[in-house]
C-alpha cells in the first residue's frame, strides 16, 4: 500500500473519527441536556412532594384535633378496652359524669364499676358477644360513681379485628338515669291507673286500635253476666263482647248501632243513658285514645245509675208539684249561680219578665233584666248571699218588650251536700200594680202636705205678725203697772191685758192643733210630783177666781203618792184646758178636781182625773160636738167665745199619751170631764222647781254682764230694753242680724237676744256667722225670739247655733228665767264643770274603783277619738262622722257627762239630716271647748278616788 493510501486512509480515519467525536459530542451535549431537564424536573419535584407531605401532615393534625374537639365536646363517654376487659382510653366526660379523672379510669377493669348485683350478668354479656363474635351490641346497667352514686348507663359497643383477631372494643356509654327514673314512675302510674281502673265502682272496658281488649275490671264482668275472669278478656276481639253483652240489653239492636257509631266518630261522649232487660239503668261514657293525634284505641265506662235516675225522679216529680205550688201562688222563681249567671227560670218567672227559659239561662241576670239604677242593690244582695244570709227588697226589673215592673224579691242562697254556697234563688212577686196605687197615694199626699205646708207657712207667717206686736202690747201692759198707773188707768190696763191674752190664747190653740195635726208633738217623759201639780192649777186658778162667786177644791186618792214618770208638762196643760173651760161656763158655784188610782198593771199605774163644775152644762144632742174642732157649744149664746179648739187639743193630748177622755153634762147642772192616763212610778225623787225671788240680781256687777239685743220691731226694742233697763242689766242694740256679727266682732257678750226674722240678714244667718266667724262671742249662749210657735223653726233655731229660744209673746217672768238659766259663765263654771254623781252612782253603785277605771279607759281612749271630730267635719266626712258621733255618744254619759251626752244627739240629728257644713264645724268645735274643759275635772275626780 502506498504512502498515499496510508495518508488517505488516515485522513478518513481521522474525519470518521472526528465525525465520530462530533456525533458523539452531539449525542453527549444531548444527554446532558437530558440530564439537566431531567435534574431540574427532579428538583421541582422534590420540591412539590415536600410540599404535599408537609400539606398531608398538617391535614392530619387539623384531622386529629378535630377528632380530639369531637370526642371532648360529645355529652357521651368515648372509652376503649382490651378483649380483657381493661380500659385503655377514655375521654375527660368520664369526670363530668362519674367523678374520675381519665388517670382513674384508665387501667381498671370494667366490672369494678358495674354496681354489685350486675356485674355478672353484664360480664356474660360482653362474653357472649366476644364469643359469637356480635359487630354491636347494646345493653343498660347500672354503675357506681365515685361519690357512690348509683348512675344507669346505656352503651353501645364494637368490637376492632386486626388480622382476623379482635384488637380492642370501643364503646359509647350515655347517662340513661332520668329515662330510667321516669320509666319507674310511669310503671307505677300505670300499675296505680291499673289498679284504679279495676276497683272503679264502675264497669270499664279498654280496647287497641285493633279492637282487642287491653283491660277490664270485675265489676263489668259482674255487669253483664260474664263468667270469664277480666284477665282472659285481655287479647279478645271487642266485638264479641258487644255481641254478648247487647243481649241484656232492653233495645240490643240500638245499642248495637250506638256502639258501632261511637267507634266510627270517635268523639267523647258521657253520661249516655241506656236501659237493660232487668230494669237497670247505666250511663256509659264513651273516651277515645290518642297520642298525638293517633288513634290507640278507646274506654268504655259503664256506671250503674239506676238508684239516682230512681231520687232524681222522685225530685223532678217533687218539683214539678211545687213549681205548679208556686205558680199558682203567682211567684217567680229565678236560680242564679255566684257569677249571677242563670241556672233556671221557672215558669211564673218567665211570665213576669215576657221571655222564655232558653232565653234567659245562661245569660247574666243583672245585665239583662235589671233596671240601671238598682245594680248597686244587687251587687249588695250579691255579698249578702255570700256570706250565707237571705233578705228581702224592692227593685224595678226590665221586661223583654223594654217595659218595668215592680217586684218584691225575697233572695236565698243554695247550698250543695257539703253545706257550700253555689248560687242563690230569688222569689218575685209583681208589686206594679201596688207600686202605682203608692205613686198615687204619695201623689195625693204630695199635694196634700203641699197645702199643709202652705197653710203652716201661713199660720207661721201669721203668728209672726200677731205675736210682734202683740209682744209689745202684753209688754207694755207689764210695764205700765210699774208707772203706779190711777184707777181708772189701771182699769184701761186691765182690759189691754186681758185682751191680748185672749188673742194670745186664740193664736196659742190654732198653733197647737197644727204640731198635732203635723205629728210634732212628742210625749216626754220625766219625774213629777203629781200632788204638787195638782196643787200648783188650784193655787192658779184661786187668784184668778178670787174676786167671783166659784171655789176650786183638789181631792186626792190616798194611794196617789210619791213622785209618778210622765209628761208633766201635757197633764198640765189638759188640766189647765178643762179648769179653764170649767171657770168660763160657770157663774157660781164650785169647780172640783179629782185623782184616783183606777188600776195598776205591773209598773204601770192608771190614774183617772175628773174636773167637775156646777155651770150651765151642756144639751145632751150637742155633747158628740164638744171635743171636734171650730166647734162651739155655748147654750143660750152664751158670752164667752173663742176659736173651738181648746177641747179638740186636749182630746188629742190625751189619746198621743194612751189615754181616754169622756165628757157628761146636764143643762143647769154642770159638767164633768174625766180622762185616764198611764203612767210610771219614779224610784228616785223630783228636783224641786226653784223660782228665783223678783228682787235677785241677773248679773254681778264685778262680771260685767252685758246683753246684745237683736230686734227690729221698735215697740219690742222699747219693751225688751225696758225690762233690762228696770233689772239694771247692761245692753247694747242692734237693728238687724248685719249689724249683730258687727258688734260681735266689736266687744265681748255674756248672752246675745235674737230676733229670727229681720231684713239685710236674719236671726239663722246671724247666728251661724257669730258662731263660724273668730271672736270673742263663738261660744257664748244665743237665745231666739221667735213669733212662730212651729217646732220646725225651734229646730232650726237650734241647728243655726242657738242655745235656746223664746216664743213670742212673752211674760218678763219668762225672760228673766232664760237670762238666769244663761248667766255668764263665770257664775255657773262650777256647776257646767261638775259631773253627773247621780248617773255615775246608778251605773257602778259604790264601786269607785270601777268608776275611777271607766273616767280613766275615757280619757286614753275615747278622747283622742273625740278630737277627729273637727277633721272628719272640715273634710266633709259625713257617713264616717255620723257613725263616730253615734259610736262615742252613749260614752260621755258612761262618765257622767249627761250635758255633752246630749249636744253629741244633737250633732248626730243634724249629720243625719245633710245639715251645712258651717254648722258641723259649730257643733264639733264647740264639743271640743266643752271636753277640754272637763278633762282637768276628770283627771281631779280621779286623784281623788285613787288611793295614794
Amino acid at each position: 500500500m502506498t504512502q498515499v493510501d496510508d495518508s488517505n486512509l488516515l485522513r478518513r480515519r481521522l474525519e470518521r473519527e472526528k465525525r465520530a467525536r462530533v456525533e458523539a459530542e452531539a449525542i453527549l451535549e444531548k444527554k446532558a441536556l437530558e440530564l439537566y431537564n431531567a435534574n431540574e424536573q427532579l428538583q421541582h419535584l422534590n420540591e412539590n412532594l415536600e410540599q404535599q407531605i408537609q400539606a398531608k401532615l398538617a391535614e392530619l393534625q387539623e384531622s386529629e384535633q378535630r377528632y380530639r374537639q369531637l370526642i371532648e365536646s360529645v355529652q357521651d363517654i368515648i372509652y376503649k378496652i382490651s378483649p380483657e376487659g381493661v380500659f385503655t382510653f377514655v375521654n375527660s366526660v368520664v369526670e363530668k359524669l362519674l367523678g374520675y379523672t381519665e388517670q382513674e379510669f384508665v387501667g381498671k377493669h370494667f366490672t369494678d364499676i358495674v354496681a354489685p348485683g350486675y356485674r355478672k350478668a353484664t360480664l356474660a354479656f360482653y362474653q357472649s358477644m366476644l364469643e359469637e363474635r356480635i359487630d354491636s351490641t347494646y345493653s343498660e346497667f347500672p354503675v357506681v360513681a365515685k361519690d357512690g352514686r348509683t348512675v344507669w348507663i346505656g352503651q353501645t359497643v364494637r368490637f376492632i379485628e386486626l388480622e382476623g383477631n379482635i384488637a380492642e372494643l370501643v364503646a359509647v356509654a350515655r347517662d340513661i338515669s332520668d329515662r330510667k327514673l321516669a320509666e319507674s314512675q310511669l310503671q307505677r302510674t300505670q300499675t296505680r291507673l291499673s289498679t284504679l281502673i279495676t276497683s272503679l265502682e264502675s264497669g270499664i272496658l279498654v280496647k287497641d286500635e285493633q279492637q282487642r281488649v287491653i283491660l277490664a275490671n270485675q265489676l263489668f264482668c259482674d255487669m253483664f253476666g260474664i263468667q270469664d275472669a277480666p284477665e282472659q278478656l285481655i287479647g279478645q276481639d271487642y266485638s264479641r263482647s258487644v255481641e254478648f253483652i247487647k243481649g241484656s240489653m232492653e233495645d240490643p239492636e240500638a245499642f248495637a248501632q250506638q256502639v258501632e257509631q261511637l267507634m266510627q266518630d270517635r268523639q267523647a261522649v258521657t253520661g249516655e243513658e241506656i236501659r237493660m232487660v232487668n230494669g237497670r239503668i247505666l250511663e256509659r261514657d264513651y273516651i277515645p285514645i290518642f297520642l298525638k293525634e293517633q288513634y290507640m284505641g278507646h274506654l268504655w265506662k259503664y256506671t250503674d245509675v239506676t238508684d239516682k235516675y230512681l231520687a232524681r225522679e222522685r225530685i223532678r216529680r217533687s218539683e214539678e208539684k211545687y213549681r205548679g205550688i208556686m205558680n199558682n201562688m203567682e211567684l217567680g222563681l229565678l236560680e242564679v249561680d255566684h257569677n249571677q249567671t242563670i241556672i233556671r227560670s221557672y215558669e211564673r218567672f218567665c211570665q213576669m219578665v215576657g221571655y222564655a227559659e232558653e232565653e234567659l239561662v245562661g245569660k247574666h241576670a243583672a245585665d239583662l233584666l235589671v233596671a240601671p239604677e238598682f245594680r248597686n242593690v244587687i251587687n249588695q244582695q250579691q255579698i249578702t248571699r255570700k256570706q250565707g244570709n237571705a233578705s228581702s227588697y224592692e227593685m224595678q226589673l226590665i221586661r223583654k218588650d223594654g217595659s218595668r215592673i215592680w217586684a218584691l224579691v225575697s233572695g236565698v242562697p243554695i247550698l250543695d251536700e257539703e253545706g257550700k254556697i253555689v248560687g242563690s234563688i230569688g222569689i218575685h212577686y209583681d208589686l206594679t200594680e201596688r207600686k202605682q196605687l203608692e205613686e198615687e197615694l204619695a201623689r195625693a199626699k204630695r199635694i196634700a202636705d203641699e197645702a199643709r205646708l202652705a197653710e203652716k207657712q201661713f199660720l207661721a207667717n201669721m203668728s209672726h205678725e200677731i205675736r210682734t206686736p202683740l209682744n209689745a202690747i202684753i209688754g207694755m201692759s207689764h210695764l205700765l203697772f210699774d208707772t203706779k198707773p190711777d184707777q181708772q188707768q189701771r182699769e184701761y190696763i186691765d182690759i189691754l191685758k186681758t185682751s191680748a191674752n185672749f188673742l194670745h190664747s186664740l193664736i196659742s190653740d190654732l198653733l197647737d192643733m197644727t204640731k198635732i195635726e203635723a205629728g210634732r208633738i212628742e210625749v216626754h217623759a220625766r219625774p213629777f210630783d203629781l200632788t204638787g201639780l195638782l196643787r200648783s192649777i188650784q193655787k192658779v186658778f184661786e187668784m184668778k177666781l178670787k174676786d167671783r162667786a166659784i171655789s176650786i177644791d183638789v181631792m186626792l186618792d190616798a194611794r196617789i203618792s210619791g213622785d209618778f214618770v210622765g209628761d208633766d208638762v201635757m197633764l198640765n196643760q189638759i188640766l189647765m184646758n178643762l179648769v179653764g173651760n170649767a171657770e168660763k161656763f160657770t157663774e157660781e158655784g164650785s169647780i172640783q178636781i179629782t185623782a184616783r188610782l183606777k188600776k195598776q198593771e205591773a209598773a204601770k199605774y192608771w190614774i183617772e182625773f175628773a174636773v167637775v163644775d156646777t155651770g150651765i152644762g151642756i144639751p145632751k144632742e150637742k155633747l158628740d160636738l164638744v171635743f171636734q174642732k171650730f166647734k162651739q157649744v155655748n147654750p143660750h149664746g152664751h158670752k164667752h167665745k173663742g176659736t173651738g179648739l181648746g177641747l179638740a187639743i186636749t182630746k188629742e193630748l190625751v189619746e198621743i199619751q194612751g189615754g181616754t177622755i169622756a165628757v157628761r153634762s146636764h143643762v143647769g147642772e154642770g159638767s164633768q170631764f174625766t180622762f185616764t192616763l198611764p203612767f210610771g212610778k219614779s224610784e228616785t225623787p223630783s228636783e224641786p222647781v226653784v223660782v228665783a225671788p223678783g228682787n235677785v240680781p241677773l248679773c254681778d256687777d264685778t262680771l260685767g254682764c252685758h246683753v246684745l239685743i237683736v230686734e227690729d220691731n221698735l215697740m219690742n226694742q222699747k219693751y225688751i230694753t225696758s225690762l233690762l233697763t228696770k233689772w239694771n242689766v247692761p245692753y247694747t242694740l242692734a237693728l238687724d242680724g248685719k249689724h249683730a256679727v258687727e258688734e260681735a266682732k266689736k266687744q265681748r257678750f255674756d248672752i246675745i237676744l235674737m230676733d229670727i226674722q229681720m231684713p239685710i240678714m236674719d236671726g239663722y244667718e246671724a247666728s251661724v256667722a257669730i258662731r263660724s266667724s273668730h271672736n270673742p262671742n263663738q261660744n257664748i249662749p244665743i237665745i231666739a225670739l221667735t213669733a212662730s210657735a212651729m217646732l220646725d223653726q225651734k229646730n232650726l233655731a237650734l241647728e243655726a247655733g242657738m242655745n235656746d229660744f223664746l216664743t213670742k209673746p212673752f211674760e218678763p217672768a219668762q225672760l228673766r228665767s232664760l237670762l238666769q238659766q244663761y248667766a255668764p259663765a263665770e257664775m255657773v263654771h262650777d256647776g257646767d264643770t261638775m259631773l253627773d254623781w247621780e248617773r255615775l252612782n246608778l251605773l257602778y253603785g259604790s264601786d269607785m274603783e270601777y268608776t275611777a277605771e271607766m273616767l280613766s279607759i275615757f280619757l286614753s281612749d275615747i278622747v283622742p277619738e273625740i278630737m277627729e271630730l273637727p277633721v272628719l267635719c272640715q273634710e266633709d266626712k259625713r257617713t264616717e262622722l255620723g257613725q263616730k258621733v253615734h259610736k262615742l255618744k252613749p260614752t260621755f254619759g258612761m262618765v257622767g257627762l249627761s250635758q255633752l251626752e246630749g249636744k253629741m244627739a244633737q250633732l248626730e240629728k243634724i249629720v243625719k239630716q245633710g245639715s251645712k257644713d258651717e254648722l258641723l264645724e259649730i257643733y264639733c268645735n264647740d264639743i271640743i271647748v266643752k271636753v277640754n274643759e272637763m278633762i282637768p275635772v276628770i283627771k281631779k275626780e280621779i286623784q281623788k278616788i285613787t288611793p295614794a
